[in-house]
Protein backbone atom coordinates (compact mmCIF):
# COMPACT_ATOMS: atom_id res chain seq x y z
CA UNK A 1 0.00 0.00 0.00
CA UNK A 2 1.24 3.60 -0.93
CA UNK A 3 2.79 4.84 2.44
CA UNK A 4 1.16 8.53 1.71
CA UNK A 5 -2.00 7.27 1.10
CA UNK A 6 -1.96 4.37 4.27
CA UNK A 7 -0.90 7.96 6.46
CA UNK A 8 -3.63 9.91 4.93
CA UNK A 9 -6.42 7.21 5.48
CA UNK A 10 -5.43 6.69 8.97
CA UNK A 11 -5.89 10.29 9.78
CA UNK A 12 -9.33 10.42 8.10
CA UNK A 13 -10.61 7.46 9.68
CA UNK A 14 -12.71 7.54 13.26
CA UNK A 15 -11.08 5.73 15.77
CA UNK A 16 -13.71 3.64 18.33
CA UNK A 17 -11.63 5.51 21.30
CA UNK A 18 -13.32 8.86 19.93
CA UNK A 19 -16.85 7.79 19.18
CA UNK A 20 -17.11 5.32 22.50
CA UNK A 21 -16.89 5.09 26.28
CA UNK A 22 -16.09 1.70 27.24
CA UNK A 23 -12.94 1.72 29.49
CA UNK A 24 -13.33 -1.10 31.95
CA UNK A 25 -16.60 -2.23 30.89
CA UNK A 26 -15.20 -5.76 29.49
CA UNK A 27 -18.30 -7.46 29.53
CA UNK A 28 -16.87 -11.31 28.04
CA UNK A 29 -15.14 -12.72 25.15
CA UNK A 30 -15.83 -14.11 21.79
CA UNK A 31 -13.87 -16.40 19.41
CA UNK A 32 -12.43 -13.15 17.34
CA UNK A 33 -12.43 -10.79 20.20
CA UNK A 34 -13.60 -8.83 23.35
CA UNK A 35 -16.60 -7.36 24.64
CA UNK A 36 -17.44 -4.61 26.18
CA UNK A 37 -20.41 -2.23 27.35
CA UNK A 38 -20.61 1.01 25.68
CA UNK A 39 -21.81 4.87 25.77
CA UNK A 40 -21.69 6.92 22.39
CA UNK A 41 -19.33 10.03 23.86
CA UNK A 42 -20.87 12.35 21.82
CA UNK A 43 -24.33 11.90 23.80
CA UNK A 44 -26.68 11.45 20.94
CA UNK A 45 -28.72 8.73 23.15
CA UNK A 46 -28.03 7.50 26.53
CA UNK A 47 -28.58 3.70 24.94
CA UNK A 48 -25.87 0.74 25.99
CA UNK A 49 -24.19 -0.39 22.88
CA UNK A 50 -22.67 -4.01 22.49
CA UNK A 51 -18.54 -3.03 21.36
CA UNK A 52 -16.51 -6.03 19.64
CA UNK A 53 -13.06 -5.57 19.00
CA UNK A 54 -12.26 -8.32 16.66
CA UNK A 55 -8.06 -8.85 17.35
CA UNK A 56 -5.81 -9.83 14.39
CA UNK A 57 -4.38 -7.54 11.66
CA UNK A 58 -6.61 -9.06 8.89
CA UNK A 59 -10.10 -10.22 9.11
CA UNK A 60 -11.12 -14.53 8.90
CA UNK A 61 -13.55 -15.25 6.49
CA UNK A 62 -15.86 -17.02 9.61
CA UNK A 63 -15.55 -13.50 11.48
CA UNK A 64 -16.98 -11.61 8.05
CA UNK A 65 -19.39 -14.49 7.94
CA UNK A 66 -20.44 -13.72 11.55
CA UNK A 67 -20.83 -10.27 10.65
CA UNK A 68 -23.41 -11.18 7.87
CA UNK A 69 -24.89 -12.91 10.03
CA UNK A 70 -25.52 -10.47 12.41
CA UNK A 71 -26.35 -7.89 10.07
CA UNK A 72 -29.13 -10.16 8.83
CA UNK A 73 -30.61 -10.72 12.32
CA UNK A 74 -30.82 -7.13 12.95
CA UNK A 75 -34.67 -7.51 12.42
CA UNK A 76 -35.07 -10.25 15.13
CA UNK A 77 -31.77 -8.67 17.42
CA UNK A 78 -32.00 -6.39 20.44
CA UNK A 79 -28.63 -4.77 19.56
CA UNK A 80 -28.67 -4.13 15.69
CA UNK A 81 -25.46 -3.74 14.20
CA UNK A 82 -24.13 0.01 14.23
CA UNK A 83 -20.73 0.20 13.60
CA UNK A 84 -18.13 -1.62 11.76
CA UNK A 85 -14.08 -0.37 12.75
CA UNK A 86 -11.12 -1.56 12.22
CA UNK A 87 -8.31 -1.22 14.67
CA UNK A 88 -4.48 -0.89 13.86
Amino acid sequence: MDYDFKVKLTGERERVEDLFEYEGCKVGRGTYGHVYKAKRKDGKDDRDYALKQIEGTGISMSACREIAVTEWLHPKSHTPLQYIRRTE
